[in-house]
């Protein structure tokens, strides 16, 4: 009998640099090209750039209104999980969520990776303007596949 639980299986949200084909191919390699992106989007949180560096974080709050796009991302086997638990360092853990795939109603169950504790935060961040104006950045100045370089403390 055909097992659906291949379809039960834990996904992920991407709603940050590794929306970006580019960050996901440098923190998987070839595994990347396993995984199944889905157009979906989160609601009740915010999403900002982190002070002094080049990537996002997403903050809680039930009362925005907005919608983040991003992937559900389906196809991750432990070994993907653990390279992307270290990628997302120390300041980052997965909590639970809900998506919604585009133009449709059903809510899905998945995880995303949030700050684990208080990180400086500027404005709102814009996964199109990222990808155009600060990718080269994040790889030259954050990228880093055993755990993205934490901000920068300046005194």
């Amino acid at each position: 009998k055909y097992n659906m639980n291949k379809f039960q299986e834990k996904s992920l949200f991407f709603y940050g640099t590794l929306r970006s084909r580019e960050v996901r191919e440098a923190v998987l390699d070839q595994q990347a090209n396993n995984l199944i992106l889905v157009d979906a989007y989160i609601k009740g949180y915010k999403l900002f750039k982190v002070k002094n560096t080049n990537y996002p974080l997403i903050i809680s709050d039930p009362s925005s209104k907005n919608r983040i796009f991003g992937y559900l991302v389906y196809g991750i086997n432990s070994e993907i999980r653990n390279k992307l638990d270290l990628f997302e360092g120390d300041n980052y853990s997965r909590f639970n969520t809900y998506a919604f795939k585009v133009n449709e109603k059903l809510k899905i169950k998945t995880e995303i990776y949030m700050p684990n504790k208080p990180l400086e935060y500027l404005d709102e961040w814009i996964f199109d303007d990222w990808y155009k104006f600060n990718k080269k950045k994040f790889f030259e100045e954050d990228f880093n596949k055993n755990g993205i370089l934490s901000p920068k403390q300046f005194s």
